[in-house]
C-alpha cells in the first residue's frame, strides 16, 4: 500500500477516536494568535466541539469538567496554515495527510475536477476522511489548449458570459482564469462575474496587462512571473526578454503598478517556491541554471518591493503533480517571504490572517480567538525567532480534533513493517 494512502487511512481511524473528546484544553502554551498582538506565554486555549471558546492566561482560564487537557509547556501555538494556491485533483488524495501533518488546514484549489473535489470535501465534513478546508474554483476558464483537462474552453465574449453562468450554477467559490483566454473574452468574463458577485483569480491572459486586469476587478494575481508575462505580452510592450521584463518591474513602472494594486485592493500570491523548485533546483540544463537563479533572486526583490509598497500578499505553493510537495513547500514559501523582507509574523499572517481576510472569514479562520474554528498547529520551537520553526510540528488540531504527530508516525511505522 502506498505509504501516504496508508497514512491517510490512519488519520481517518484516529479521527473517530479524536471525536470522543467533547472539549480540549491546551495549557501553559505560548500563543501566537496572528492578530498582530505579541506572543502570549503561559496561556490556555479551550476548545469545545469545533470552536475555540476561551484564550487567556493559564491561571485565569476556567477549564470545563471532563475536558481533555494537553500540557504544552515550552511549546508554541499558531493558527492552522492555509495554502492559497494548490491543485488537489493533480496532487490526488495522497496530498491530504501531507497537508495535515504540515499544519495546513485550508487550501484554495486553483483548478481541477469539481465533482471529485466536492466528493472529498463532503467526506471531510462528514468525518469519513481527514483533510483540509477547501475553497475551490472547479474547471479553469481558458482559451483553446491541447492535451489539458478540467478546462472550460472559451473563445468569445458570449462564451465567457455563459461560462460565468454555468460556474455560478455549479456553486463554485470563485473563477480561475488561465493565460490563453482571449482579451475580449476576459473583459466580458470580468464584467459578468462582477454582476454575479463571483471573485476572479487570474494567471494573466496574454495581451492583457496587469494594470488592466487589476482595474477590471480581479481579486488576486497568481505567480510572480505573471508580472513579467504582462510586461512582455501587453500591447505596446518594450520588454522582449524575461530579464528585460524583470528589470522593468524592479523600476518605476513596477512601483506604479504596485500602487495600483493597493488602490484597487488586488491581492497577490507569488508562489516563489514554485519558481525556485520547478525552474531552478530541478533544472537539468547547467547553462540555463545561472540565469534562472538570477531571475529567482530578482523575484525575491520584486516581492520585497511589492510588500514594502503595501500590496496584500498571501502564501501559496502551487502544489500539483510536479516538483512541489504538498504541505512541505508551504513552509518553504514562508521562508522565501522572510527572505523577501517579511518579518516571521508577517510571513505567518500570509498563511493565516491574510487568507481569512481575503475570503471574508476573519470571524471563522486565521487567528486564535474565541469563536474561531479550532484549526491549530502546536510547535516545539518559536516561529517568531526563526520561520523555519513552523516545520517543528508537535500536533495539529483540525476542527477541534487533536492529532499528535508522534502518534501518527509511530502508527505508520508499525503498520508499514507488518
Amino acid at each position: 500500500m502506498h505509504k501516504w494512502i496508508l497514512l491517510s487511512c490512519l488519520l481517518c481511524s484516529f479521527s473517530a477516536a479524536a471525536q470522543k473528546d467533547d472539549a480540549l484544553a491546551i495549557t501553559h502554551v505560548t500563543v501566537i494568535d496572528c492578530t498582530g498582538a505579541p506572543a502570549q506565554p503561559n496561556s490556555t486555549v479551550v476548545v469545545v466541539g469545533t470552536r475555540i471558546t476561551a484564550v487567556g492566561p493559564a491561571d485565569t482560564v476556567k477549564i470545563p469538567t471532563g475536558t481533555r487537557v494537553v500540557d504544552a509547556t515550552g511549546k508554541f501555538l499558531i493558527p492552522g496554515l492555509w495554502d492559497m494556491h494548490g491543485h488537489l485533483t493533480d496532487a490526488t488524495e495522497d496530498a491530504f495527510p501531507l497537508l495535515i501533518m504540515n499544519g495546513v488546514t485550508g487550501v484554495r484549489d486553483m483548478g481541477g475536477d469539481l465533482v471529485q473535489i466536492d466528493r472529498w470535501r463532503s467526506e471531510f465534513e462528514s468525518g469519513a476522511r481527514v483533510g483540509p478546508h477547501i475553497i475551490r474554483a472547479g474547471p479553469f476558464v481558458d482559451g483553446p489548449k491541447e492535451g489539458v483537462s478540467n478546462r472550460l474552453t472559451v473563445r468569445t465574449p458570449e462564451e465567457a458570459r455563459k461560462a460565468v453562468g454555468d460556474l455560478k450554477a455549479k456553486g463554485v467559490d470563485f473563477i480561475k482564469v488561465h493565460n490563453a483566454l482571449p482579451p475580449d473574452a476576459f473583459f466580458a468574463l470580468m464584467d459578468e462575474a462582477h454582476k454575479e458577485h463571483i471573485p476572479v483569480a487570474v494567471h494573466l491572459p496574454k495581451n492583457v496587462s496587469s494594470a488592466e486586469a487589476s482595474d477590471a476587478g480581479v481579486v488576486s494575481f497568481e505567480h510572480v512571473e505573471t508580472l513579467y508575462e504582462s510586461a512582455m505580452w501587453r500591447k505596446g510592450a518594450t520588454a522582449k526578454t524575461i530579464e528585460q521584463a524583470v528589470d522593468e518591474i524592479l523600476g518605476p513602472a513596477g512601483q506604479e503598478l504596485f500602487q495600483r494594486f493597493v488602490k484597487n485592493g488586488t491581492w497577490y500570491v507569488p508562489t516563489l517556491v514554485a519558481y525556485e523548485r520547478g525552474f531552478v533546483l530541478w533544472s537539468n540544463d547547467p547553462e540555463s541554471l545561472k540565469p534562472r537563479l538570477d531571475v529567482h533572486k530578482k523575484n525575491i526583490e520584486v516581492i520585497r518591493k511589492m510588500h514594502k509598497a503595501g500590496v496584500q500578499i498571501m502564501a501559496g505553493s502551487d502544489f500539483s503533480d510536479w516538483a512541489m510537495v504538498p504541505g512541505v513547500d508551504l513552509h518553504n514559501e514562508l521562508a522565501l517571504l522572510v527572505e523577501a523582507g517579511f518579518t516571521p509574523l508577517e510571513a505567518l499572517q500570509a498563511a493565516t490572517l491574510n487568507p481569512a481576510k481575503f475570503l471574508g472569514k476573519t470571524d471563522t479562520f486565521g487567528t486564535i480567538q474565541a469563536g474561531r474554528v479550532a484549526d491549530l498547529a502546536l510547535l516545539d520551537m518559536n516561529p517568531l525567532e526563526d520561520i523555519s520553526h513552523t516545520r517543528k510540528i508537535h500536533a495539529v488540531v483540525l476542527g477541534g480534533r487533536f492529532y499528535p504527530l508522534a502518534f501518527i508516525r509511530a502508527r505508520a511505522l508499525q503498520n508499514a513493517t507488518k
